[in-house]
């Protein structure tokens, strides 16, 4: 167990990690592309209002310059010049009768006294340049700024036409433009963004996944490698140490029938030595064993009373136990299984009363509780309780629990062991239910 949890968690830990710094990367490269995308809008801005300033060298009004340019025609939507008090003085194309100031409040951007406003709704900008004072051109004999003779008075008569006099009046010019291109790269972006994060949280959680599966196939290999060691030593043992204990058996039973009262305990004593060292052999084999046997519809409830009576002369299910649950496993290795865990709960020390067993359908599982009140598993072997030949008793095989788990784990199970808050330990084990 504790090969297999401590790298779930430090990988669910280095992906969450990895998906956050690539999905802070994704929020610069996007947000970086956006901003490109803002200057090159403020450009055009630029580049279509000395384009129209330049087209009215030959037109009287500013329509007429839009509608004479083809770049124009298509950018510009309206066009209007405003007052000082936000009154209409000339309008063309699709503008606002009256200009609202609320909307420089709620600006985008503001230089050299141009607002830009973006309007998602029209996929345009406003464009507005804001002259603190309305366009005046300098009268005849006036003087210069700066004192002396007055300048030369330009030819303003051949300007005095009905754009000259609608900017010479005016404090806003208003210039609705259509930017597609930067709508549509807004919307990409938005749309890019969570796409972005979603893929790379797929990506993440698939390497992740990856890097899983590689450890569980290393362990299983490594597990595998162990079993094929163990089959070894367990022939080995099978062979060398069945015949001796035979032999040694006989030779007690002799020492018995000769009702010696010297040596009464010594005797006794090498019988439960040899007991012990046959129930190992056993142990060995059932572990090395097909886990999977040949399933079978079995009743779970069942199987819980009948080796709860066997070993404790009473049922340990608790009254509200469901008793219908079907499962589906090797009848013998449930009983064994059930064995070991009742057997386990028994020596840990607790009172035998308090040892019970609740049985209940979760979903399309049947979760099995066997609880006892016992002196409970040091946090620190908790992950290795399971582990071949691990115990923490003097007399303990260490493999009880760990052909519990295979059998168990065979039949599409669980089986998980956890301390119990006042002392004693659960042993949950959940198998599919059979409908």
């Amino acid at each position: 167990m504790k090969k297999v949890h401590l790298p779930r968690r430090g990988s669910l830990a280095a992906a969450l990690l990895a998906w956050i710094l690539l999905s802070a990367l994704a929020v610069f490269i996007i947000w970086g592309y956006r901003d490109r995308a803002r200057l090159i809008r403020d450009n055009e801005n630029e580049r279509i209002l000395n384009t129209l300033f330049s087209q009215l060298r030959d037109y009287d009004d500013f329509g007429s310059a839009i509608e004479a340019n083809e770049i124009l025609r298509e950018r510009i939507t309206g066009f209007a010049v405003y007052s000082g008090d936000f009154s209409l003085i000339y309008r063309w194309g699709k503008v606002p009768g009256e200009f609202d100031s609320k909307i420089l409040e709620e600006k985008e951007h503001r230089r050299f006294n141009r607002y830009t406003i973006p309007d998602r709704r029209d996929r345009s900008v406003k464009f507005v340049i804001h002259n603190e004072r309305p366009f005046h051109p300098p009268q005849s004999g006036e003087r210069s700024r700066h004192g002396g003779e007055p300048p030369e008075a330009p030819p303003w008569g051949r300007f005095r036409s009905l754009w000259f006099n609608a900017l010479a009046g005016g404090n806003y010019v208003y210039i609705d433009i259509n930017h597609s291109v930067y709508w549509n790269t807004i919307t990409f972006t938005g749309i890019l963004y969570p796409a972005c994060t979603a893929l790379l949280f797929l990506l993440v959680g698939a390497i992740r996944i990856l890097y899983l599966r590689n450890i569980e196939y290393r362990q299983r290999i490594e597990a595998q490698q162990n079993l094929v060691v163990l089959g070894t030593a367990a022939s080995t043992l099978a062979h060398e140490i069945k015949n001796p204990l035979h032999s040694i058996r006989l030779q007690t039973g002799i020492l018995k029938k000769m009702n010696l009262a010297a040596g009464a305990e010594e005797i006794a004593l090498i019988d439960e030595e040899v007991n012990r060292l046959a129930a190992l052999t056993y142990r060995v084999n059932d572990y090395l064993r097909d886990p999977l046997g040949s399933p079978e519809s079995i009743n779970i409830a069942g199987i819980v009373e009948e080796t709860s009576q066997r070993i404790c002369g009473r049922s340990i299910l608790d009254e509200g136990a469901d008793r219908e649950l079907m499962v589906r496993m090797d009848g013998g290795r449930a009983r064994s299984v059930f064995e070991n865990i009742i057997r386990n709960a028994l020596e840990a020390g607790g009172a035998e009363e308090a040892l019970c067993a609740r049985i209940k359908r979760e979903g399309g599982s049947a979760v099995v509780r066997v609880e006892d009140r016992g002196r409970g598993i040091p946090r620190e072997d908790l992950f290795r309780i399971t582990d071949p030949f691990y115990t923490s008793k003097s007399t303990g095989t260490g493999i009880g629990l760990t052909i519990s788990k295979r059998f168990i784990e065979a039949a599409g199970g669980t089986m998980v062991l956890e301390n119990r808050a006042g002392g004693g330990v659960s042993v949950r084990i959940t198998l599919p239910c059979e409908f």
